[in-house]
């Protein structure tokens, strides 16, 4: 959200990361897990003026952006000041993500994961396919297929999970497969390789965050009807832009049987429109 909100205005991202985070003793001070109530007023944003600084945490790295350079400086020097930092420069790399500031915009993408991914499990030398599942495939326990190993198969998914951070395109097949992690058979093997072998030849696939002036947050939201073929549950899938890049998504089996496609596409666009909000 935070490299889709710079990228639309133009603005460089920087990252900090703070050194031995987790040698520093014990804390005397009380450390809020989430932010107290009341400690920043509702709808305000912390400004000077015209002018705003965001910093965005996840436990011992920062990243930084804003439209005054010299705020930002000022507080990149504070935080060294104040707390043992190392001052990384314009965001390269985050959290395995990778990323490309450009003038017209952010690319990130996870590439170089994608690549350790395949060679991992024995897949970087396979032909690539063109698109992530094969078109009319369904997927079911399958409780006479043969057996494969589940510690096998259950990396091989959580490491596609990790991989559909940058990759919306990806979602679906994973969050399929990843409802047979506890008897997989060869079936649910072969569409999880067959994900693999379409990220062979899109390795280099990610999202660009356009440098544009629009505003606008755009959602796309759509179900399929009874999808599943054992408990007949339909499947919801969204997918939030902005800057012309996607900032949300998700595809998920609905909690309920719907007894209509008019009553899958409500339950989906409630979803959709719980996580607008």
């Amino acid at each position: 959200m935070v490299v889709a909100f710079a990228a639309q205005r133009g603005w460089t991202i920087y990252q900090l990361d703070v050194k031995s985070a987790f040698l520093n003793g014990e804390l005397t001070e009380i450390v809020f897990v989430e932010q107290p109530s009341g400690y920043v007023q509702k709808g305000n944003r912390e400004r000077q003026g015209k002018n705003m600084v965001i910093v965005s945490l996840y436990v011992d790295d920062l990243i930084v952006s804003g439209n005054d350079e010299l705020m930002i400086i000022e507080f990149r020097e504070s935080m060294k000041h104040e707390f043992g930092m190392t001052d990384l420069g314009k965001m390269r790399y985050f959290l395995g993500l990778e990323v490309l500031q450009r003038p017209d915009g952010i690319f990130i993408n996870q590439s170089k994961y994608a690549s350790e991914l395949l060679r991992r499990f024995g897949m970087d030398k396979s032909n690539y396919v063109h698109n992530p599942m094969a078109l009319g495939v369904k997927l079911n326990k399958d409780e006479d297929g043969v057996k494969v190993d589940k510690t096998y198969y259950k990396q091989l998914v959580g490491s596609l999970m990790y991989l559909t951070a940058t990759r919306p395109d990806m979602m679906f097949v994973v969050s399929l497969a990843s409802r047979y992690m506890e008897n997989p058979t060869e079936l649910h093997l072969k569409v999880v390789k067959r994900a693999l072998r379409y990220l062979k030849g899109t390795s280099g696939f990610g999202i660009f965050y356009k440098r544009e002036d629009d505003d606008g947050l755009i959602a796309y939201t759509d179900s399929d009807y009874a999808g599943n073929v054992e408990d007949r549950k339909s499947t919801s899938g969204y997918v939030f832009l902005l800057s012309s890049g996607a900032i949300s998504w998700s595809s998920n089996k609905q909690p309920v049987v719907s007894l209509s496609t008019t009553e899958s596409e409500f339950i989906a666009a409630a979803s959709c429109a719980c996580q607008a909000m």
